[in-house]
């Protein structure tokens, strides 16, 4: 099956994902805070050297179906349940198509690291590195010694296209059933057509972040004083809290943004994009 056509919408487009994927949130803010928990538990498996992290990555795109799944039936008035983060295990093609974008992915990501890697070998050595991992702020200081280079812009060309191709990827897989290939072409060509609206977007999404990063900053400073060495514990916990729900808003913004490029693929259906058993569209 052919990749459907995209639509060009313009910057201001873009401004509004944010707000309209955080109305979303907030409308399923009870099922999705648990889909969130449990995703956070899996992401746990990061902690486990190499194997577990490429695991994670691996599986990223299909637990970020889950979710999109989960935001389209919010967003048609259903309340998902927590396990439809595994909505699209179930079934076999699914699974296969994106498992393939996540291999995608993580060549991308060991593309990406061997060009940093290769940067910081022309500056500094793997001694120097390995001393500065001991302090920050002699992490801070080593940074400091370096310069921007061609092999830095390399890298982050290569993270800007493995993002871009993957962005529209996971739902045109979801809800069109086109392969892998096809897939991730379709979303390199509709995210470069609508340049503009992902600025206003990425603008929003940095706003965001700034905000977030300031209000927590206070919040920390509150809780030291008024607990101590406990209201640090408690920081961390509203920390986790957040990074778990803002996982969900990013691929709620999926979702919106998908809608606003390509057209809610629930237009003129009653069902929706799942049952209350988990299961994706036929």
């Amino acid at each position: 099956m052919s990749a459907p056509s995209h639509r060009k919408v313009g910057f201001a487009a873009g401004l509004r994902w944010l707000a309209t994927a955080a109305e979303l949130l907030l409308a399923g803010l009870g099922p999705l805070s648990g889909l969130a928990a449990l995703w956070l538990l899996i992401s746990m498996l990061a902690v486990v050297p190499i194997l577990g992290q490429l695991a994670i990555m691996l599986i990223t795109p299909m637990l970020t179906a889950g979710a999109i799944v989960a935001v389209s039936q919010v967003s048609a008035g259903r309340r998902p349940a927590p396990g439809l983060l595994f909505a699209a295990w179930g079934r076999r093609d699914l699974r296969t198509r994106l498992l393939a974008l996540g291999v995608f992915g993580i060549v991308g990501a060991i593309l990406a690291m061997m060009a940093v890697s290769a940067w910081l070998a022309n500056q500094v050595s793997i001694d120097q590195i390995q001393a500065a991992q001991q302090s920050p702020d002699a992490m801070a200081g080593l940074l400091e010694q370096v310069t921007p280079g061609p092999l830095l812009l390399v890298a982050a060309g290569i993270a800007a296209v493995v993002m871009a191709a993957l962005y529209f990827a996971i739902p045109l897989v979801l809800f069109h059933r086109i392969g892998a290939i096809a897939a991730l072409t379709a979303s390199l060509r509709s995210v470069g057509a609508n340049w503009a609206a992902f600025l206003g977007f990425g603008l929003a999404v940095i706003g965001l972040c700034i905000a977030l990063g300031f209000l927590f900053g206070i919040v920390m400073l509150l809780l030291s004083l008024a607990m101590g060495s406990a209201g640090q514990a408690v920081a961390q916990i509203l920390l986790m809290l957040v990074a778990m729900l803002f996982q969900v808003l990013m691929a709620s913004c999926q979702w919106v943004a998908f809608c606003s490029v390509y057209g809610s693929p629930l237009a003129g259906r009653e069902d929706g994009p799942g049952d209350s058993g988990g299961q994706l569209l036929a």
